[in-house]
């Protein structure tokens, strides 16, 4: 009999400990938040800019939480093409055709994984999905740990591994490059 209370009692123990590493959250995604895609051409250089009236209101994300490593389920930030302003009507028009707007209406950028190298420095892998086809990446990320979370970094991708071709503009005299960047300023609440 004490043989199987002592199992019972390190079952339960598990059991509570496994309960306490996964913990949900309900996030918001500020509209002070900022997210632009900057790219270049052989003309000039260009900045596509979020706007943050296209985020949903909040969502609830799990993680679990081994150390300085914190894995995440559930924490998409959905990005609706449309909400992209390049600054001009042609712009914004080249821009949705590189994107395929009307069969890929939004980008996907889905945290995966942080691992913390300090309390304001982290290393992020992220999943994000462009016209379909979903990429992984690494990146550094500044961390601002308060009542309002701040995180910003920066990405530098390259559009041909979305199998993506950069429009050419008047006869091929303007090209935009493959290399562009994704650099984002979330302010989060939790």
């Amino acid at each position: 009999m004490k043989k199987i209370a002592f199992v019972l009692l390190v079952l339960f123990c598990s059991a509570v400990t496994r309960a306490q590493d996964f913990q949900k959250r309900n996030i918001t995604v500020l509209p002070s938040s900022e997210l632009t895609i900057i790219g270049d051409s052989n003309i000039a250089a260009f900045q596509c800019e979020f706007d943050n009236s296209y985020l949903e209101d909040s969502q609830n994300i799990t993680f679990t939480q081994n150390g300085s490593k914190i894995e995440f389920t559930g924490a998409v930030l959905i990005l609706n093409n449309k909400g992209f302003d390049c600054g001009s009507k042609g712009i914004n028009r080249d821009f949705h055709d590189l994107l395929q707007t009307d069969k890929h209406p939004r980008i996907l950028l889905e945290l995966n994984e942080v691992s913390m190298s300090s309390p304001t420095k982290a290393v992020a892998k992220v999943g994000i999905t462009i016209a379909g086809k979903e990429r992984f990446y690494e990146l550094p990320v500044a961390i601002k740990n308060a009542a309002i979370a701040e995180f910003k970094g920066k990405l530098h991708l390259n559009i041909k591994d979305y199998g993506l071709e950069a429009p050419k503009k008047l006869f091929g005299m303007i090209v935009v490059k493959d290399e562009i960047d994704i650099q984002f300023n979330l302010q989060v609440k939790k």
